[in-house]
């Protein structure tokens, strides 16, 4: 019995120094199980900052894109109004010259129907002199009497 019992000692000593071994190996996985843990924590705050600072940027080029889609449109309308308001005058000005002209072929060819033949009112003579001096897009010559004004040219700004 001794034998039996010596080796039941052997048995009991790897047994407990087996134990010993599982417990260290116990404490191992443990930490390695709660560093894999703080680690994914690290990893989802991290993921989700970086989720925040991604729909930040998008946000911000959104708004960006949609600051310059207002910027283009406001650029478009001022644009079509400077244009209509550049057409429009020009527009004025040119039926301002037609009746200005007619005016004066008028007064060229039925010369009685004015004050006196061939005296010009003072409407009349600033309504030519403002024609020679003429506006930035017609050039004017007048050359002697009213009657032989000529128009020599049409020059267009747009």
């Amino acid at each position: 019995m001794s034998q039996f019992a010596e080796q039941t000692k052997e048995q009991l000593a790897e047994l407990e120094a087996s134990h010993e071994r599982m417990k260290i190996l116990t404490a191992s996985m443990d930490k390695i199980v709660k560093n894999h843990q703080e680690g994914h924590a690290q990893l989802s705050k991290a993921s989700e900052e970086t989720n925040k600072r991604l729909n930040l940027v998008v946000e911000e080029q959104h708004h960006s894109k949609r600051d310059r889609d207002f910027l283009a449109q406001d650029m478009t309308t001022l644009f079509s109004f400077y244009h209509s308001m550049k057409t429009q005058q020009q527009s004025q000005v040119m039926d301002n010259l037609y009746h200005q002209d007619a005016m004066l072929m008028n007064k060229t060819r039925y010369p009685s129907k004015y004050q006196g033949g061939d005296n010009m009112s003072y409407s009349e003579m600033g309504a030519l002199k403002q024609l020679s001096e003429g506006s930035s897009w017609a050039k004017f010559s007048v050359t002697g009497e009213y009657d032989h004004m000529e128009l020599i040219d049409y020059i267009d700004d747009s």
